[in-house]
C-alpha cells in the first residue's frame, strides 16, 4: 500500500491529434501511445483520457515490450475555441494487486474548432456596397502603347490626397472620383468585431456571422483585414482565410475596445449591446463612418437612434438568428 500510494508510474504518453484545426463536427482522431520509461514497482492495468468535458478509457495491456498496444478514438466538437485533449490518468497497482490509485500522466494536447460558417448571398444589399459593383470604373481613355500604368478611378474618400482627383471621371459621374492604378484597385472590407461582451453566446454569433461574410468576400476577390478586439489579420485574394478564422475562433470577451482598422475602407462592424456611451465613442471616431453595424436587439434605442441620425446603418440581431437570413433582407441607408 506504500508503494502504491508514493510511487510513481515509469510510463509516458504520446498523443497525435488530426486536424489539430477543425470546422465545427469534423472528425478529430486522437491516437495515444503509452510507453514504459524505466523500472517501477508498479503495475498500469487502466488509462483515462479527458477530452472537451468528456472521456475516453481502456484496459492497458503491458506486452512485456515496455509499450502498450496504441488507443484511437474520436471526437466531434461543436463549439468554436481551443479545446484541450488530456491530461491522461492511469490506475496504478502493486504486483499483487492488493491496493490501486489513479495517477495523472504530465503531457496535454489542444485542437482549434472553427466558427460555424453559413453560404452567404452574393444578392444581398451590403454586398452592392462592400462588394462595390459601380466603386471602380475604368478610365474612359486607353493608355495602351503610352507606357503608363492602366489607371481606375473610385469614389474619393475622406482623406484621400486632392492630387489624385481624376477630373473626367468627376465630369463624367458627376461625383468626386480618385485616380487609382489598375494593381491597387481591390476593394478594401474592414470587418470589426467588438469582443466586448457579457454573454458568450453573443460573441459566438458574431464570431460566426464576421468568419460567414469574410468567406463570402474573399470568394469575391476582396482584399478583407479582419480586426477581432486589438489584433487585426489581412487577408488577401490569394492567401487563405485560415489565420483570420483561427483568430475568430480564439476570441474572448475582453473590456477593450476594438481597433477601428484602416482608415478609408469599407467598414462592417460586429458589436453587442450597444449603449449611449459607446455611440459616443463610436462618434468621436475620426474615421467613423462604416458601411453598416450589427447590434444586440437589446441595444438601446436612444444610441441607435444617433447612430442612424449620422448615417449609420444598424442592423439588429439575436442570439438565434440565422445569419443568411439577416445578409439577404439587409437594408442599407445610401
Amino acid at each position: 500500500m506504500l508503494a502504491v500510494a508514493f510511487g510513481r508510474p515509469a510510463w509516458s504518453v504520446q498523443r497525435d491529434v488530426e486536424p489539430r484545426v477543425a470546422d465545427p463536427g469534423e472528425p478529430i482522431a486522437v491516437h495515444m501511445q503509452l510507453t514504459r520509461q524505466g523500472h517501477s514497482a508498479l503495475d498500469v492495468v487502466e488509462w483515462w483520457e479527458d477530452a472537451s468535458g468528456g472521456g475516453h478509457s481502456g484496459v492497458l495491456l503491458d506486452e512485456g515490450r515496455g509499450r502498450a498496444p496504441a488507443a484511437r478514438y474520436e471526437l466531434r466538437l461543436s463549439q468554436r475555441g481551443r479545446h484541450g485533449i488530456g491530461p491522461t490518468s492511469v490506475r496504478v497497482s502493486d504486483p499483487f494487486g492488493l491496493a490501486t490509485r489513479w495517477v495523472e500522466l504530465p503531457g496535454e494536447s489542444s485542437v482549434v474548432v472553427l466558427p460555424r460558417r453559413v453560404p452567404l448571398s452574393a444578392d444581398s444589399a451590403l454586398m452592392d456596397v462592400l462588394g462595390g459593383r459601380d466603386q471602380l470604373v475604368e478610365r474612359p481613355t486607353s493608355s495602351r502603347g503610352l507606357g503608363e500604368p492602366d489607371v481606375l478611378a473610385r469614389p474619393y474618400r475622406f482623406g484621400d490626397p486632392v492630387k489624385r482627383l481624376h477630373w473626367k471621371a468627376t465630369a463624367h459621374r458627376g461625383s468626386l472620383m480618385v485616380r487609382q492604378e489598375e494593381q491597387q484597385s481591390r476593394r478594401r472590407v474592414v470587418l470589426v468585431v467588438e469582443t466586448r461582451s457579457d454573454d458568450e453566446r453573443e460573441l459566438d454569433w458574431r464570431a460566426s456571422a464576421a468568419a460567414s461574410v469574410l468567406e463570402r468576400l474573399h470568394r469575391d476577390g476582396s482584399d478583407v483585414q479582419v480586426v477581432v478586439g486589438e489584433s487585426s489579420v489581412d487577408v488577401a485574394p490569394d492567401t487563405s482565410p485560415h489565420e483570420a478564422l483561427i483568430s475568430l475562433a480564439l476570441a474572448e470577451p475582453s473590456a477593450a475596445a476594438a481597433r477601428w482598422g484602416d482608415p478609408g475602407a469599407d467598414r462592417l462592424v460586429f458589436a453587442g449591446r450597444v449603449d449611449v456611451a459607446a455611440a459616443r465613442a463610436w462618434l468621436a471616431q475620426p474615421d467613423r463612418a462604416p458601411v453598416a453595424v450589427f447590434v444586440h436587439a437589446s441595444s438601446d434605442d436612444e444610441a441607435l437612434g444617433a447612430l442612424r441620425r449620422e448615417g449609420w446603418t444598424c442592423l439588429t440581431y439575436r442570439d438565434r438568428d440565422d445569419v443568411a437570413e439577416l445578409w439577404s433582407d439587409a437594408e442599407v441607408r445610401r
